[in-house]
């Protein structure tokens, strides 16, 4: 039985290159130890009891630095396997493994994870910016739209700075990549271009060494594919709703639900709001509005964003005497 598990986790011609795990792992645990795997490297931290033994592991894609949810899959053991820290930039993507084995004696653990690892291979439709300067000490380079600017947190200004653009980083969230870093201290990338950060890319170097030294470093991300003139200028239905307005009033969407208040006027009656699908968490495209029925005013007040945690609110105001029903319809 254990050689035919063996067997199954390290032939990769059993595996289709659809079912294939992009990392696979086995060993004897006896106690509690945390995996720790980055790009393509494999860091063991024994937390309590002895060393694992008869370990073998092999990576079939490096892990992407890129905000991943790795999925795991435990092929055998007897004791509590779980992802404790999913890739993210503030761990440097780094997807950290625990194994559990309290019980007396060693036993054999067998895993697989999965990941997206789409953003390894080259597509063909890739943008980039090289940068390059001397630093001494610690500083800070900021990249948006189609300029670099270096920061010093520590030690002499950077000298003999230049950068090229095959294209500006886009005006909207995409995740960059840190490629062909060279010089003698330490380069991370640190933060991606987001809507709160003005879709700013940063990477910190650290000199530790006495005087400067020459730094350079890519960073690369994926060209958006062919724009859809039809959905980039019509958006799809989202969301409808439906009721009797008599004032004014706001309702909040967020995800797959809807909160509506009176701002002032009577009571909302008859309400009803039919979700297509829910609103996605993104700030791109804008949401449109259309008024299908109502003789007052609707119209979006605050669009999705990062900052307001991708709410949409829209307002409905009937100043005429009276109540009227309204059917407003949202696409996305």
């Amino acid at each position: 039985m254990r050689a035919l598990s063996l067997l199954c986790l390290l032939s990769p011609l059993l595996l289709t290159a659809q079912d294939r795990p992009q990392f696979v792992w086995q060993g004897q645990v006896d106690g509690i130890d945390i995996l720790y795997l980055h790009a393509n490297r494999l860091t063991v931290r024994i937390q309590e009891g002895l060393a694992i033994a008869d370990q073998q592991y092999r990576f079939n894609d490096p892990l992407p630095e890129t905000r991943q949810d790795a999925r795991l899959t435990v092929l055998e053991g007897r004791g509590y396997v779980h992802i404790i820290d999913q890739p993210r930039l503030d761990n440097h993507y780094t997807l950290a493994i625990m194994i559990e084995d309290r019980q007396p004696g060693s036993a054999f653990y067998s895993l697989q994870l999965y990941w997206d690892a789409t953003d390894n291979k080259p597509t063909g439709r890739a943008d980039r910016v090289a940068w390059s300067g001397r630093v001494d000490q610690e500083a800070v380079i900021s990249c948006q739209a189609k300029s670099c600017a270096a920061s010093v947190t520590e030690g002499a200004q950077v000298t003999d700075e230049k950068f090229k653009f095959s294209h500006p980083l886009p005006n909207r969230d995409v995740d960059v990549r840190l490629e062909q870093a060279e010089g003698r201290g330490d380069i991370r990338l640190v933060e991606q271009p987001r809507e709160s950060n003005q879709f700013t890319a940063r990477v910190s170097i650290r000199d530790p060494q006495n005087g400067a030294s020459e730094y350079s470093f890519v960073l690369s991300w994926n060209r958006a594919g062919p724009v859809n003139v039809k959905s980039a200028t019509q958006a799809q239905r989202g969301l409808t709703w439906n009721g009797v307005v008599d004032g004014q009033i706001r309702v909040t969407v967020r995800g797959g639900a809807s909160v509506s208040e009176v701002v002032e006027g009577g009571p909302i009656q008859n309400e009803r709001v039919d979700f297509l699908r829910p609103l996605p968490s993104r700030s791109e495209p804008r949401p449109v509005l259309k008024k299908i029925r109502g003789r007052g005013r609707a119209e979006i007040v605050e669009y999705p964003s990062e900052k307001n945690n991708y709410r949409l609110v829209f307002e409905i105001d009937d100043p005429e005497a009276g109540a009227e029903a309204y059917e407003i319809e949202i696409g996305w």
